[in-house]
């Protein structure tokens, strides 16, 4: 993989912790560069640190994981926040991921797993079991089966150019990179998202992915958790 990956590991139970540091230790491709035991102190050992991915939980005291991912947005612009949690409310992980988390993954996931997921969000791609979003759109009863769900979304068609933008965004794509591969300039890039934003009724990336998820226009990797 080229250079080690650097991980900053989050999470209020130090036994946890040690055993994360145990698991990932084995792996020559990655070096664990810090710890933290709540969101107060991941702020300052992630913004200080810089590291390439951090594993963070949701419930700490103090600060939660989801409001220490939206500091940890603005200050650490290159570290890819992977959610690693026993909480199974999904309101909780989908306010996560929308608040920037590149991904989630449950406590009681394989070690595996845990390495796969790493390796995907630090590449910048989306790691998302797909029966979460199964379970929060079934929940939330938004499809009606009309073409329209209960947010006012509709599968309104998306333009060849679109469909290319979302491939490259739910790949982890910067507009800068999408405008490279696509030979377009970085406004026309915007142009394209503002224009599927509006069409899924959504307000951002994330939100955009995760219903094209549900909507059938980005697959699920047979071999993986995510999403291209």
């Amino acid at each position: 993989m080229g250079d080690r990956v650097r991980v900053v590991i989050v999470d209020d139970h130090r036994v946890l912790r040690e055993g994360l540091r145990v698991i990932l230790s084995t792996e020559e491709w990655i070096e664990i560069v810090g710890e933290a035991a709540h969101g107060l102190e991941a702020i300052e050992v992630v913004s200080r640190l810089q590291p390439d991915v951090g594993l963070l939980d949701i419930t700490m005291p103090g600060t939660d994981g989801i409001e220490a991912i939206r500091l940890l947005k603005q200050n650490s612009l290159r570290t890819k926040l992977l959610i690693l949690t026993a909480a199974m409310d999904d309101d909780s992980i989908f306010q996560a991921l929308l608040a920037g988390a590149k991904g989630y993954l449950s406590k009681d996931s394989s070690a595996s797993d845990l390495l796969k997921a790493i390796q995907v969000v630090h590449q910048g791609q989306l790691w998302v079991e797909s029966k979460l979003i199964t379970r929060f759109f079934e929940r939330e009863a938004l499809i009606d089966g009309r073409g329209e769900d209960g947010n006012g979304r509709t599968s309104a068609a998306l333009t060849s150019k679109e469909y290319e933008v979302l491939r490259l965004l739910a790949a982890g794509a910067t507009n800068k990179e999408i405008a490279q591969a696509l030979f377009i300039s970085e406004k026309t890039v915007k142009c394209h998202l503002t224009s599927m934003f509006r069409k899924f009724n959504v307000t951002g990336r994330t939100e955009a992915i995760l219903y094209a998820i549900h909507q059938g226009l980005i697959r699920n990797c047979t071999s993986c958790q995510y999403f291209c």
